[in-house]
């Protein structure tokens, strides 16, 4: 069985880690692939390279054995849809279950994705829902819902794909945009870069100088992550 968990990752943070984590947990899979995406159609391209999104997911993964990264979708053509990148891993994994972990509010914005009630014929889909969430699905999605939603998990670890999970996930007060912006304003110090940001992927941000910071010796990457 593989779980992933797509996203530009720019940067990767904790809240991605650790919602993901807590989801694989709550369905049983042993492992989780961060699948960087190269140019998502909802989005504005992201301004880091490639290279840069795809070192700061692998330092994610070097000291959490439960993760890995997939970079399939930075192979395929622009832009990325994830019908597309499904189908591609579909292929490689014959009828292993296969679980796409979507945030709450990515699910309510399900209806604008390309060919979206397609995605379960390639996998089944496990919503992080969160407790203080104020979203709600409109009457075309939850009409979906309705015909693919699951709570019996013996059937997702049975069948290939076509349901749908809803997991319950904390409030991570965490986003990319605002790690950027206090990266920007040169607050590395401070505890929501601290707190939020692995600190291999903080140092080697400095290192590489993303997203306006400046340079960082090593011995100060060793005295602050003793």
């Amino acid at each position: 069985m593989r779980a992933l968990l797509g996203g530009t990752f720019n940067p990767p943070h904790q809240g991605h880690i650790n919602a993901g984590l807590e989801a694989i947990t709550a369905i049983g899979v042993d492992r989780l692939g961060l699948l960087p995406c190269k140019l998502p159609p909802h989005k504005t391209a992201p301004q880091t390279d490639t290279q840069h999104r795809l070192a700061m997911l692998e330092l994610e993964c070097e000291n959490e054995p439960r993760l890995y990264v997939e970079p399939l979708e930075l192979s395929l053509p622009a832009p990325s849809y994830t019908l597309k990148t499904l189908q591609h891993l579909r292929t490689r994994y014959g009828d292993a279950p296969l679980f796409f972990l979507l945030g709450e509010d990515s699910l309510y914005n399900l209806p604008s994705w390309y060919q979206w009630q397609s995605l379960t014929d390639y996998c089944h889909i496990v919503v992080m829902r969160r407790p203080a969430s104020p979203g709600k699905p409109d009457e075309q999605l939850q009409a979906w819902l309705d015909t693919h939603k699951s709570d019996q998990l013996a059937d997702f670890h049975r069948l290939p794909a076509g349901l749908v999970y809803i997991t319950e996930s904390q409030d991570y007060a965490v986003s990319s945009t605002l790690l950027r912006n206090a990266l920007a304003t040169n607050q590395t110090s401070s505890s929501v870069v601290t707190d939020w940001l692995n600190p291999a992927v903080l140092h080697y941000i400095k290192q590489h100088e993303l997203y306006g910071t400046t340079g960082v010796s090593e011995e100060t990457f060793c005295n602050t992550s003793s």
